[in-house]
């Protein structure tokens, strides 16, 4: 079992998910979110059947006074699962509203890295912290009409493999989840939805051999929910596999 696991974007959609899968794993939980209401909702189920400590707080992962406020009398933090995000402006570049496009990229990129610069410190003094971040879609292909989003979800992988090659003593990896129907699915208006949804359980079952000690040693991935995960091993996933990188032609 785990100690202290936080969660952004804890208040619904694939925070949630995490939360309620991991209560069994983890002593500790520290859920953040922008509102209040869905926390509370959310610890009450993830505390009913699990012994498990579960703080709720409440922070913009773009404001950092506030995450400043939130977690600073939390000295210990050993896997964090970043799930915070907005979709932004559907619309073709340039023809979006500029103050929505800055918004998207600042929530998706810059709030999720200043959580992992904040938590950082104390990942490292972890026996061996965990990250995961979120990939999405657009982030390693072409979403048109989605700039901003894939701009920012592309940003985070390639955050993440720099993060995790300057601090090997932690595991830092991306994941990509498929397409879900959560509330960020209420403001599309351009994508149709799948054929068929992402499966949650194997989302969960994702996440969570990333935070576990299954994972020791690997790290700077971008890992999709159907790759054949159970089978990683740190040797088989050294090198490019599961990056993104230029394809170099022939010379």
């Amino acid at each position: 079992m785990g100690k202290v696991l936080l969660i952004t974007g804890a208040g619904g959609g694939l925070g949630s998910l995490v939360a309620l899968h991991e209560a069994s794993n983890f002593s500790e939980m520290i859920l953040l979110d922008r509102q209040k209401e869905p926390l509370e909702k959310l610890a009450r189920a993830v505390g009913s059947s699990n012994p498990v400590t579960v703080h709720v707080r409440v922070a913009d992962v773009s404001n950092e006074s506030q995450l400043q406020t939130a977690l600073s009398s939390f000295d210990t933090v050993d896997g964090l699962v970043n799930a915070a995000g907005i979709l932004g402006p559907v619309a073709k570049f340039g023809d979006d509203e500029w103050s929505a496009w800055k918004e998207a990229v600042t929530v998706n990129l810059i709030g999720n890295v200043a959580v992992c610069r904040f938590v950082l410190p104390k990942l490292i003094k972890s026996r061996r912290g965990k990250i995961v971040n979120f990939s999405g879609g657009g982030a390693a292909g072409i979403r048109i009409w989605h700039s901003a989003y894939a701009t920012a979800k592309a940003g985070m992988v390639k955050f993440t493999e720099i993060l995790a090659a300057e601090n090997p003593q932690i595991d830092a990896n991306a994941i990509a989840p498929g397409a879900h129907n959560t509330g960020i699915w209420k403001t599309e208006t351009h994508d149709q939805p799948p054929a068929k949804w992402a499966d949650k359980p194997r989302f969960c079952d994702t996440v969570s051999f990333l935070l576990s000690e299954k994972s020791d040693g690997i790290s700077g991935k971008l890992v999709h929910i159907y790759d054949k995960w159970e089978e990683f091993k740190p040797d088989t996933t050294k090198g490019e596999i599961y990056t993104l990188r230029r394809i170099e032609p022939k010379r």
